[in-house]
């Protein structure tokens, strides 16, 4: 599934100017969060802050999955570009409810729900949540344009 245009939120670029988030090192995970949820409210800079994640179980962790990051040049040679591999999560012994959108997280932290681990952006998968019911997969997979662009 090709996500929407990933939105930042608004601590992200301070983060990231003043070396809380090295978007060289700091690994990024996708965390996966349903309708009812705050996850749009851009003013929120930590995971812990966010309410409605999807439930961490049948083929989903809590913890997110860790993207196998690329940067690269963009259009032009100033621009550079965040890419990604497709993430895969499979449901297995039962469904993955109530799937809505995709928040980015910078790991600063431990893993899990920490109140260092920072917010980055987030993307709407679908106009209404759906239902990876048991034995399918739900793939996330980064516009061709990559995941965000800096020019």
């Amino acid at each position: 599934m090709a996500a929407g245009t990933y939105t930042f939120y608004n601590q992200f670029k301070r983060f990231a100017l003043d070396g809380t988030i090295d978007i060289n090192t700091t690994a990024l995970d996708l965390h996966l969060f349903m309708s009812a949820s705050d996850y749009a409210t851009v003013t929120q800079s930590t995971l812990s802050q966010l309410s409605g994640e999807v439930t961490g179980i049948n083929g989903y962790s809590k913890s997110g999955k860790q993207l196998v990051e690329t940067w690269s040049t963009g259009a032009s040679a100033s621009e550079m570009r965040l890419d990604a591999t497709a993430l895969i999560w499979t449901a297995s012994g039962g469904n993955i409810a109530n799937v809505r959108a995709a928040v980015l997280v910078a790991r600063t932290g431990a893993s899990g729900k920490d109140g260092a681990n920072k917010l980055v952006a987030y993307a709407t998968l679908s106009t209404a949540q759906f239902t990876v019911t048991t034995g399918n997969t739900l793939t996330h997979t980064p516009s061709a344009n990559g995941i965000f662009e800096l020019n």
